[in-house]
């Protein structure tokens, strides 16, 4: 299992007070799947991922357990956890630019840690960032290297930074919401690109989105997060017959229908 997380609560710490902020995630993404974590915006599908990855502070207090391909994140020191980061996770969010520094070069953004981080000389980096902007099918790739983020439209920023993902050879890809701020063409090409990666590299994938119609068309099996709590897990072809729980069926409900009009 590349991961799985048993009982995952995170509580803030203030003063005398504790928010509770996640209550017992159960979760998992095996090689080879497709796993959707729904919800709407403050159900607490980034804080999960952050949480599962040991991206908060000292002010978070965790509980549970959460396995990175048979590392046990919860409780381990800084430097196992920035090593399982750097060697199973590529994350791709929601805003390509905001992961990108906009004073420098697209090839240096993205050779930067393949150097510092993995041990690759500049040339083998730049040859790896290169082939994978090729693969995933950006335009002049040479070019797109030497020009800045603002220079890129926003399906190309999505491809730099699912390179940047893959560029460590991770066994597990993290996308958060990394689909919601693009037009439906676009949109459907990135889908298409995680799709092909998980096939052709057997990789595992956490889709996290607020769009459950979308994650019912593309994933193998949904978790409906609500309030920090997952309410609901169902597989794909039963979502909009087997879905019982109350929000759940708010969130299918939800989605705006076209009404076809007969024309008089």
């Amino acid at each position: 299992m590349l991961l799985n997380i048993t009982d995952l609560h995170l509580s803030f710490v203030g003063g005398d007070e504790a928010a509770h902020i996640l209550k017992g995630i159960d979760l998992s993404v095996a090689a080879g799947e497709l796993v959707g974590l729904v919800g709407e915006s403050g159900s607490g599908k980034s804080t999960s991922v952050r949480a599962a990855l040991r991206l908060y502070g000292d002010e978070a207090e965790l509980a549970g357990s959460v396995r990175l391909e048979g590392t046990e994140m919860v409780g381990a020191d800084p430097a196992t956890c920035r090593r399982a980061r750097a060697e199973s996770v590529g994350l791709v969010q929601q805003e390509p630019s905001a992961a990108l520094n906009p004073v420098r070069r697209i090839g240096d953004s993205l050779a930067e840690r393949l150097v510092r981080v993995h041990g690759m000389r500049r040339r083998e980096a730049d040859a790896r960032i290169l082939a994978l902007l090729t693969e995933l099918g950006l335009t002049q790739p040479e070019r797109r290297m030497r020009q800045y983020p603002h220079e890129l439209s926003g399906g190309m920023l999505q491809r730099v930074v699912i390179a940047a993902a893959l560029s460590a050879d991770p066994k597990l890809i993290l996308a958060d919401e990394a689909t919601s701020a693009l037009d439906v063409t676009t949109q459907a090409e990135i889908i298409a690109i995680f799709q092909r990666q998980i096939r052709e590299r057997g990789l595992g994938l956490l889709f996290i989105t607020h769009d459950l119609h979308l994650a019912g068309a593309i994933c193998d099996r949904i978790h409906v997060l609500r309030h920090g709590e997952i309410v609901e897990t169902i597989s794909r072809p039963g979502l909009f017959a087997e879905a019982r729980h109350p929000y759940t069926r708010s969130l299918i409900e939800a989605a705006p229908a076209l009404e076809r009009r007969a024309k008089s």
